[in-house]
């Protein structure tokens, strides 16, 4: 069983902007190492190899289909949630192609008995764990173009959570 889930990765230079942001939020709180930053779309749980590979399946037949919708997201808002105790980088999720695309995922993890979203989409980049209130500082702005979907392996080791990319499909 491995712990699953389909998210976006921000490019280089996203990654930049919000390691940036990272070094001015202080030390509340347990940084997201920068090889970990991601948007998730579907957070899936543990998978058997054979969920693994008929969700996998799936998507390359979809991404061959042109069925996997690209988007863009404007993520401007520093948020402090308190219940996960995370800080984030979030926006609206007003591409009719991102709701599309969400949809999909959580459609996709249904149909094979995986974990499934409790919570309405709310596009976000986790900055840090453990977060304890919210800085006072200016949130950039990142436009995020999804242009490629992402299966991680979520994998803990003793230098902490690792996500590892197993498989990518174009979106178009």
């Amino acid at each position: 069983m491995k712990r699953l889930f389909l998210a976006i990765s921000p490019n280089a230079a996203q990654l930049d902007t919000l390691t940036q942001l990272q070094a001015n939020i202080g030390d509340e709180g347990r940084i997201v190492p920068r090889d970990n930053l991601h948007m998730t779309l579907a957070f899936l749980g543990q998978c058997s190899a054979a969920q693994q590979e008929a969700l996998s399946e799936t998507l390359a037949r979809l991404a061959h289909q042109r069925r996997l919708p690209a988007f863009e997201v404007t993520l401007n808002t520093l948020a402090h949630w308190d219940k996960p105790k995370i800080l984030c980088l979030k926006g609206e999720a007003r591409d009719p192609q991102l709701v599309s695309l969400f949809n999909l995922c959580q459609r996709l993890a249904q149909q094979l008995g995986l974990h499934t979203s409790e919570h309405s989409f709310q596009p976000h980049i986790t900055l840090m764990r453990k977060a304890k209130a919210l800085p006072d500082i200016k949130s950039p702005t990142l436009t995020l173009n999804g242009h490629a979907l992402h299966l991680y392996h979520s994998q803990s080791s003793e230098q902490g959570v690792q996500y590892e990319i197993l498989a990518s499909w174009t979106l178009t």
